[in-house]
């Protein structure tokens, strides 16, 4: 992880050197594989890019559409795989985690909430890179989640460079505070979880009152 952050920062020495045009390239490029690649910092580079715009060193317009659009078309792509590809993709895999129950019970919770999950989708640092999966196999409407997309990610990125560009400098204090705030929301998300597991567990009946049920539905036609 430490071999990562130095590679990472070394990048970021590296692209405050080079011409605006290959800036906007990396920016776009770095938003768009985060979706592919959820380990890549994509919010980090997008204050870092608010900073230098700040700086005059880019264009804040060009910067913001180019890591506007990164951001959404990745996730549009992995939605597009998850749409084309469906559920035996996953299955293929082998996966406990990507069992039949779990995925149907995925996409039945899609299906009523996929509408504001993928809005606010980038609010949801770590997860956000399975929306766009959960949305193709649900077979959410592509004009629809198109404009989703469109919409959540200009909102999160907005946020993300005004605030880059209202620290300037201090463009780490908005990383350390994202960071912070990705800590929180995970905390929740597993609490979240948990309750969810222990209330299915408490509500789905034993094998024992499943049988005894069948007996007495049994005895009742008999009789």
């Amino acid at each position: 992880m430490e071999y990562f952050s130095e590679a990472w920062d070394s990048f970021l020495v590296f692209l405050n050197t080079q011409p605006p045009g290959r800036i906007y390239f990396f920016l776009f490029l770095g938003a768009f594989m985060e979706n592919l690649a959820p380990p890549i910092p994509g919010d980090t580079l997008i204050v870092f890019g608010a900073y230098l715009a700040g700086r005059g060193y880019i264009g804040i317009y060009p910067a913001y559409v180019a890591m506007w659009l990164g951001s959404a078309l990745g996730c549009l792509l992995v939605y597009a795989i998850a749409f084309w590809k469906g559920r035996a993709l996953f299955l293929s895999m082998e996966s406990r985690l990507f069992s039949v129950d779990n995925l149907n019970r995925a996409e039945g919770w899609f299906s009523r909430h996929g509408d504001r999950v993928v809005i606010f989708n980038r609010f949801l640092p770590t997860v956000r890179a399975f929306v766009g999966i959960a949305a193709g196999l649900s077979r959410m409407h592509p004009l629809r989640m198109t404009l989703y997309v469109f919409l959540g990610t200009f909102i999160w990125n907005a946020l993300l460079v005004y605030f880059g560009l209202i620290v300037g400098e201090n463009w780490q204090l908005v990383v350390q505070v994202l960071q912070a705030y990705s800590r929180v929301i995970m905390v929740l998300m597993v609490v979240g979880c948990a309750a969810y597991w222990f209330w299915w567990k408490k509500r789905k009946p034993e094998p024992a009152e499943e049988e005894s049920e069948e007996v007495s539905d049994q005895a009742d036609q008999s009789a």
